[in-house]
């Protein structure tokens, strides 16, 4: 005995399977963002977790240090060049006082006496620069040549020159002896004169020996 079939049950029959394949039909474009949503930190077993970790740490070291190394770069030029105008400046001090004491020597070989005049050395420096004032304290037995510095952030200088007997068997016969000493500190106040100890010439407290 056949069923009759029924049409209107047909037709629910197949509404019913027809959502349920809708139902089940993937989308592609929902299944590679649900992938990737997947790859999440928690989603990843534990070793890999640490890998994902170190390259995190890693991509940070890489973009943080050159942008570090950028900015120093850039900041260390203006601090070494602060550094080396003013070494610059200092060192003109230095050479003057040196070609005063050896121009003192000469005028002392040459006249037998120490000169109070800059122009009387021979030198053709000036008594004034933008950064220094250069002066002469001449005696009978010794010559100071000043280099005070105009702004308190630069050093100042002294140099002297002194006569000393060529040997003490010789007391009459006498020769020149040369320093040349910084103050410690900066500032534009006078160093004090070096002194003369057993022969020979040393820097006096609160100024230092400046060697070549």
């Amino acid at each position: 005995m056949q069923l009759k079939k029924n049409p209107q049950l047909d037709a629910l029959n197949k509404q019913a399977v027809s959502r349920t394949t809708m139902q089940l039909k993937t989308n592609p474009q929902l299944d590679a963002l649900n992938k990737q949503a997947a790859s999440s930190e928690e989603n990843l077993p534990p070793d890999k977790k640490s890998k994902s970790w170190v390259g995190t740490l890693l991509r940070f070291t890489f973009i943080s240090v050159p942008v570090v190394m950028i900015l120093a770069a850039i900041a260390l030029p203006s601090v070494v060049g602060c550094g080396g105008a003013q070494k610059a400046k200092q060192s003109e001090a230095k050479q003057y006082i040196s070609s005063m004491n050896k121009g003192q020597q000469v005028k002392y070989a040459e006249d037998g006496a120490f000169s109070n005049s800059m122009n009387a050395l021979g030198l053709g420096l000036k008594t004034q620069t933008t950064n220094y004032n250069y002066s002469i304290l001449a005696t009978k037995n010794a010559a100071f040549n000043y280099g005070v510095a105009r702004s308190n952030n630069l050093t100042s200088y002294v140099g002297a020159v002194f006569l000393v007997p060529v040997s003490q068997a010789a007391n009459t016969k006498k020769t020149t002896v040369s320093i040349l000493c910084a103050a410690n500190s900066p500032g534009n106040t006078q160093p004090p004169d070096p002194i003369l100890q057993k022969g020979n010439p040393v820097c006096a407290a609160g100024s230092s020996l400046v060697t070549k």
